[in-house]
């Protein structure tokens, strides 16, 4: 047999097939496994934590709080780097500060580690009610282990983008419970620890008018609490430099922010360079599309559909369309894909949108290097976003996705 033969066997629909049952018997027959590795990742990324790994974000958000409490200037306008999110991200950290920049990391690597877990277990019960607590867990350790390669970036880097994701997937839980007040408070923590999440907040407040008030009430918040930190008006001057600091982030050429994963970057790759002020409208033209889509699911009626889209869109036009996405924010996307994949396996191991959505995750979550994370990180988002709209084109698609999970609620 020629190598092409060899491939073309290999690659076989039969082949493939039991590629699938023996990666599905290996979980049945050790179901630990998932978690073993996800805690084995952890112990290994808090034990590692040093200056020379978190020393360019987590140690900016450290220096911007030591500027807020000192009453000095929190933005850098100097770089396109340093400190970005709005004044009241920097209240989370509580009383990091005060301790060594290693200590202070390590609490908060940690603290969004066990955010992110109970994210995964919660989510991966909404997705598959049907089953015992026993299996939901242990599936939620697989979820968990599928997004190691995303997660080791962020929680190496400490980035704020875990407790965002993990708060973003409770809020989805309890959207799906009807539970308004909590799914709000959800998102208050979201938006708080990083503005990004104001994506979900407003496409919730815009078409659950149970959620609105409580939103309202949620965003309010979020932008008063500092001023009861600091004085009127320099809380006042670092919000002000603060929007200066996203405008100047929205005028850049792709590329100049290395690590810039979105849209535009991938354009910029197939040669397509947009004037800012295009990017600007395609930006808003989608804001207003990623509604019309968000709403048209809310009109159906069904929560369940609902809570799972909302996330997904809103993850979708974070790192699509948000204001310098970097490579390692698709962190967002991934575990809710990673949950949907795993719900699809348990009812049917050789469901093949199933491993799709597998593969899909594990290209976005592994970084390679910088020039293709910019274009394929994005493309493979879009793939997802296109295979989104079509199902929301007829809403019975994401019911007949959902299944036992959606059905009759």
């Amino acid at each position: 047999m020629d190598s092409k033969s060899r491939t073309a066997s290999f690659f076989s629909y039969e082949n493939l097939l039991r590629i699938e049952d023996r990666i599905a018997a290996t979980f049945l027959r050790y179901p630990w496994i998932g978690w073993g590795l996800w805690i084995a990742f952890l112990i290994a990324t808090l034990l590692r934590t040093h200056p020379r790994r978190f020393g360019s974000t987590f140690q900016a958000y450290l220096n911007a709080a030591h500027s807020f409490w000192s009453g000095g200037p929190v933005y850098d306008m100097s770089t396109l780097g340093e400190y970005l999110y709005w004044p009241v991200s920097l209240l989370v950290l509580g009383p990091l500060p005060m301790f060594s920049p290693v200590v202070a990391a390590a609490i908060a690597a940690a603290v969004s580690a066990a955010l992110l877990t109970w994210a995964a277990v919660a989510m991966m019960r909404l997705l598959l009610p049907e089953q015992s607590r026993g299996d939901v867990i242990n599936l939620a350790g697989i979820l968990l282990t599928l997004n190691i390669p995303n997660a080791w970036f962020n929680l190496k880097y400490v980035q704020a983008q875990v407790g965002m994701t993990a708060f973003m997937m409770l809020a989805a839980v309890a959207i799906a419970k009807r539970q308004w007040i909590m799914a709000s408070l959800w998102l208050f923590f979201s938006v708080v620890i990083k503005p990004l999440s104001l994506v979900m907040l407003l496409l919730c407040g815009a078409t659950q008018p149970k959620m609105r008030l409580w939103l309202i009430l949620a965003l309010a918040a979020a932008l008063a609490l500092p001023f009861a930190f600091g004085h009127p008006a320099y809380v006042a001057e670092q919000y002000r430099l603060w929007i200066v600091k996203l405008q100047q982030l929205t005028t850049v050429e792709p590329g100049q922010w290395l690590y810039q994963a979105d849209f535009a970057t991938m354009l910029d790759t197939f040669g397509i360079v947009l004037p800012h002020g295009v990017q600007t409208v395609i930006r808003l033209a989608a804001a207003l599309g990623f509604l019309a889509l968000v709403w048209r699911i809310a009109r159906y009626g069904n929560i369940v559909v609902f809570a799972v889209a909302v996330t997904l869109y809103a993850a979708c036009y974070i790192n699509l369309f948000g204001p310098r996405n970097e490579f390692l924010s698709f962190l967002v996307l991934t575990p809710t894909l990673a949950g949907l994949a795993l719900m699809l396996l348990k009812r049917n191991a050789h469901d093949q949108r199933a491993w799709l959505l597998i593969v899909a995750v594990l290209v976005i979550a592994f970084h390679g290097a910088l020039e293709v994370d910019r274009v394929v990180k994005p493309f493979l988002a879009f793939i997802v976003l296109g295979w989104m709209i079509w199902m929301t084109v007829d809403m019975r698609r994401w019911v007949d996705l959902l299944g036992p999970t959606a059905v009759g609620k």
